[in-house]
């Protein structure tokens, strides 16, 4: 990259835009300490930062981890400052001198150079060292710090924590974005919130892929923490109703199952078998199967899965027909030979799932031709 040497002339720049960010990102992390002090108390103290042009990062001291509640106090306060728009003072002080202000935030540890800068929030350097140890300067941030700040704190726009949990016994951290990315997140944040409210509105698979892929996306979402547990809450909510109108839908579906298949015998009285297709869940496909086993019966069931492209079938043998030469298993081989996929099972029930949707009136045929056959040999 070439060289230096003493005496050189040379012109320093730095990025105007990337240093906008860090000064948004600066004075906020000061600001999201003093909310942290204030919320959780003053046993609050800096553990490591990172001041980065996308975001910023707080390590702090706490022993259990934050509540929403307590989040969306710290984060109201950091709002109630910007929208204050206090102006940002930075000064050289006495070391000995500056230690006494009272609220004063330094990291623990850390060694000061002496004279020391100090960085406020809406009171001067100037007015703080005329009455050092007032005890109204606890009311506002005041830390040593030698980086970079904006003018006043209404250029930050806005404040979002995106994160927050522990990182180490007794430490905790807080990463949270400011400006134009704080904007952002919340434009993602009101984007998820639109299509979960849209999810309620629909039915059916769509509805369920739609739930199962918000709740992916949701939990993967560079969002806002208070957000996020929000829609979680609303999505929470309307998979359960579903869940519940589901399965209301599948116990209405296998009793009205089971009523057919019985009137189907009491009708048929000379009828061995009962193949039918019906929209229900394997779980309630044997259900129907077992009060059809208590009638002595053969009957085979099939259900189609359009969305998921997938048939279920399950069978089910009275044991006068099972055989060494055909059973359960050997019925549903034959139907799996027209769905595809794999069935398997014990001599007396059979089940299977297969892909090939648009063959099943092909396959209750074979199901039907299949034992008929069996009966009449």
């Amino acid at each position: 990259y070439g060289e230096l040497s003493v005496g050189d002339t040379v012109t320093s720049s730095y990025d105007n835009l990337r240093r906008k960010a860090l000064r948004n990102n600066h004075t906020g992390t000061h600001i999201l300490n003093y909310g942290l002090r204030e919320v959780l108390g003053d046993h609050i103290d800096q553990k490591g930062s990172l001041v980065a042009a996308n975001k910023l990062r707080f390590d702090f001291s706490h022993k259990t981890g934050v509540t929403l509640d307590e989040l969306k106090k710290i984060e109201g306060i950091c709002a109630d400052w910007i929208k204050k728009d206090a102006k940002v003072y930075g000064q050289d002080m006495d070391l000995s001198v500056a230690r006494r202000i009272p609220g004063l935030r330094a990291v623990f540890g850390e060694t000061y150079p002496d004279p020391v800068r100090v960085v406020s929030l809406e009171y001067s350097i100037a007015e703080i060292s005329r009455d050092v140890e007032n005890p109204k300067w606890r009311k506002t941030s005041i830390e040593f710090c030698g980086g970079t700040h904006v003018p006043s704190t209404g250029v930050i726009k806005d404040l979002v924590i995106t994160e927050e949990g522990g990182i180490a016994k007794g430490i905790r951290r807080i990463i949270a974005v400011t400006a134009e990315d704080a904007q952002e997140v919340t434009r993602t944040a009101d984007a998820l919130a639109a299509r979960v409210s849209h999810a309620g509105r629909l039915s059916g698979s769509e509805k369920d892929a739609a739930l199962k892929t918000l709740t992916f996306e949701l939990n993967n979402a560079d969002i806002s923490v208070l957000r996020k547990a929000t829609l979680k809450d609303e999505l929470g909510t309307i998979r359960k109703a579903f869940d519940q109108e589901i399965k209301a839908q599948q116990q209405a579906a296998m009793k009205q199952g089971i009523e057919d298949a019985k009137k189907f015998f009491t009708d048929n009285p000379n009828s061995t078998l009962y193949v039918t297709e019906l929209k229900i869940d394997s779980k309630s496909m044997q259900a129907i199967l077992t009060e059809i086993k208590k009638l002595e019966k053969a009957a085979y069931l099939f259900s189609v899965d359009e969305a998921a492209g997938k048939v279920a079938h399950a069978n089910v043998l009275p044991a006068g027909l099972v055989s060494k030469e055909f059973d359960a298993k050997t019925w549903a081989a034959k139907v799996t030979e027209v769905l595809g996929g794999k069935a398997g099972g014990k001599p007396d029930s059979a089940q299977g799932v297969g892909s090939e949707v648009a063959k099943v009136s092909e396959a209750i045929k074979v199901a039907e031709d299949t034992l008929n056959q069996r009966l009449s040999s």
